[in-house]
């Protein structure tokens, strides 16, 4: 970084999940404010509504930053510390083509952006965009911080480490520090104060992470949580909300089994077949929900429509100020320029520990990319050791990696055989017939965002890991 104050640059500003807390932290937080915040929508009139926000509220704080925007993320670059990609092409209106397609044929998606056919297309509608920027900032402003906040999480990030010179790393907000730890503290009815007493990590790919060890003063407290999970599920109700439903069964459930417990349920129960109900001895719990596109809309609505009440003046800035707080992203990225020690889950490679530690999870690759407590400083991420996956989970782990790495392998290469092995391979799919019909159908479904499949961003022999070997063959 060559400045004291940054340079943030948002592409996809028009995301309101994460724009409205990117203007908060910049005009609170004590190592962004007075920097610049560069905002980037391609969409004229979200980035309008959004640029204004921002102005208001460092005008009504006085933090002295800098609000700019524009629909061409090239202009924004030059000077950029950070760039945060948080775009996403029609969200809900892709989404819900990959969920009913995929519902079709057995295949139940209850968020439809990580795995799944849902991950695979998501992927290949945004990650030539993801490309075509950093290369743009590898020539622009080749010390910045890439800083992806795309779904699917470990497949664009995996895409970066492979195919990207740029510095970068990938976020989920699930894990957000210290709130994630203390959630679990509350839970067993420990007071904040016991923060630094308790000893809890946690591993895995993104949406399949698994608390692997949990002690509070020496003693294990990962079965007093999994009875607290329990506990709950006694008086669980379907709320009808795809990604919440039994989360809390489904966790003591699955911590019985695999003796971890999982920290990020409503993703995780879409990473394994057991919740598709197609088994003749069925689950005590009914089969997911589909991802409820629909929700997704009518929640988007209704925050631009609070957006609008600041402007006519029925909603005050302070009340902005008070809804809000800063987010996963910023918070890192005012630690990364502060260095106030803090520790955040960051998705990266296993390897580069903090010195003494090794690999951060000891039986996976060097290169597996999961998500890992880390600490951090000017110079990026490093995990802390977190320990073994147990037998099971880490063929699971791998099996979900390999999917991830031959979804990337298919997007650069152009490649419907290789789609038709990551869909295969992908615990959610039953049959290899199953896999082709989804793609092709989604294919044609896509093809107006998916552009030209005949020709390859990367020829087979610039492949990173080798994957193309033996994908020809057409039987299918």
């Amino acid at each position: 970084m060559n400045h004291i104050k940054p340079k943030v640059v948002v592409i996809g500003a028009g995301s309101l999940f994460f724009g409205q807390k990117a203007i908060w932290s910049m005009n609170q937080l004590p190592g962004l404010i007075g920097g610049e915040l560069c905002l980037v929508d391609t969409e004229p009139r979200n980035l309008e509504r959004m640029l204004k926000l921002g102005q208001m509220a460092a005008e009504s704080s006085g933090s002295g930053t800098r609000i700019t925007g524009t629909t061409n993320f090239r202009e924004a670059l030059p000077g950029a510390d950070f760039v945060v990609l948080s775009f996403s092409e029609q969200n809900s209106h892709f989404r819900r083509i990959d969920c009913e397609v995929s519902a079709k044929y057995g295949v139940r998606m209850c968020s439809g952006d990580t795995i799944g056919p849902g991950g695979v297309f998501r992927a290949m509608r945004e990650f030539g965009q993801i490309l075509e920027i950093t290369k743009e900032v590898e020539s622009v402003c080749p010390d910045a911080w890439v800083i992806n906040y795309i779904n699917p999480s470990s497949v664009m990030g995996i895409g970066l480490f492979r195919h990207s010179k740029v510095k970068s790393f990938a976020l989920c907000d699930t894990h957000h520090m210290p709130n994630k730890k203390l959630s679990y503290l509350k839970m067993l009815g420990l007071e904040e104060s016991e923060l630094d007493s308790c000893d809890i990590r946690i591993a895995g790919v993104n949406h399949f992470t698994w608390m692997l060890q949990a002690t509070h003063r020496g003693r294990d407290i990962i079965p007093d949580l999994r009875d607290a999970f329990y506990q709950l599920s006694l008086s669980e109700k379907d709320t009808g909300y795809a990604k919440g439903r039994f989360n809390s069964h489904i966790t003591a459930q699955l911590t019985d089994v695999f003796g971890a417990l999982p920290t990020c349920t409503g993703h995780t129960k879409e990473y394994l077949p057991y919740y598709q109900g197609r088994s003749p001895i069925r689950e005590s719990i009914p089969p997911l929900s589909v991802f409820d596109c629909d929700e997704r809309e009518a929640l988007t609505e209704k925050m631009w429509e609070d957006i609008d009440r600041y402007f006519t003046g029925e909603k005050t800035m302070e009340e902005f100020y008070a809804s809000h707080s800063a987010d996963h992203a910023t918070d890192i990225i005012n630690t990364m320029v502060t260095e106030d020690q803090r520790t955040y889950f960051i998705n990266r490679t296993n390897n580069d520990c903090v010195v003494g530690q090794g690999r951060a999870v000891g039986n996976m690759p060097d290169d597996a990319f999961l998500e890992l407590e880390c600490v951090l400083d000017r110079n990026g991420p490093r995990p802390l050791h977190v320990g073994d996956f147990p037998y099971g989970l880490r063929s699971l782990q791998m099996q979900i990696l390999d999917v991830h790495e031959l979804t990337i392998e298919a997007i650069m290469l152009r490649d419907r055989g290789l789609l038709i092995r990551a869909l295969a391979l992908d615990p959610l799919v039953q049959s290899i017939a199953t896999a082709k019909q989804i793609v092709d159908e989604l294919l044609i479904a896509q093809a107006d965002v998916l552009g030209d499949w005949s020709t390859p961003v990367v020829t087979a022999k610039d492949s990173n890991v080798g994957l193309v070997s033996g994908s020809a063959p057409q039987l299918y």
